[in-house]
């Protein structure tokens, strides 16, 4: 058989193929594009993601939010809240792996329309305690994952409309 098997042995999982007849997979400027607004994207998901879990909870103690004794009900409540934006990008990036660069935008921009109306409250929440590492740290953690999104929504709705410039008559 070619394999380093006896003959009439067969091969109990198959080979991959030889690296010279795998295509080379060429990346064209358009998917390098969405690659990037993919990034961005990711980025934002990560801290979305990862925020809630961050030890910043239980009056300034420094306790993960599970650590609080707080019943199972609230918990669930607390991340549906914080992962909002999460499933949203999410489900933009799926659009964007779809070829929907203009559905992608417009989901990246609704999330950091949510992101920037909550930083807004957040602001106004926590005003008087500015300067404590844990207020700040959540402002900043908004404020970039805002900002990654923002960016991943102007890269895909102009992608969007750089490719839909030729194809109107």
């Amino acid at each position: 058989m070619g394999h380093g098997l006896p003959d009439g042995v067969r091969q109990p999982y198959p080979l991959p193929p030889d690296a010279s007849s795998i295509r080379d997979v060429q990346t064209t400027p358009r998917t390098k594009q969405h690659r990037e607004i993919a990034r961005l994207a990711l980025g934002a998901a990560l801290i979305a993601f990862l925020m809630p879990l961050l030890p910043l909870y239980g009056e300034g103690s420094g306790l993960f939010i599970f650590s609080q004794g707080l019943p199972l009900r609230f918990l669930i409540s607390f991340l549906l809240v914080w992962w909002t934006n999460l499933v949203v990008v999410a489900v933009g990036i799926l659009y964007l792996k779809r070829d929907r660069v203009g559905v992608a935008g417009g989901l990246f921009l609704a999330a950091a329309m949510i992101v920037a109306i909550a930083l807004i409250q957040q602001v106004l929440n926590t005003a008087p305690h500015f300067g404590h590492w844990q207020t700040d740290l959540i402002l900043v953690l908004e404020i970039t994952e805002g900002g990654l999104l923002a960016l991943a929504a102007v890269r895909a709705i102009g992608a969007r409309a750089a490719d839909g410039v030729g194809d109107e008559h």
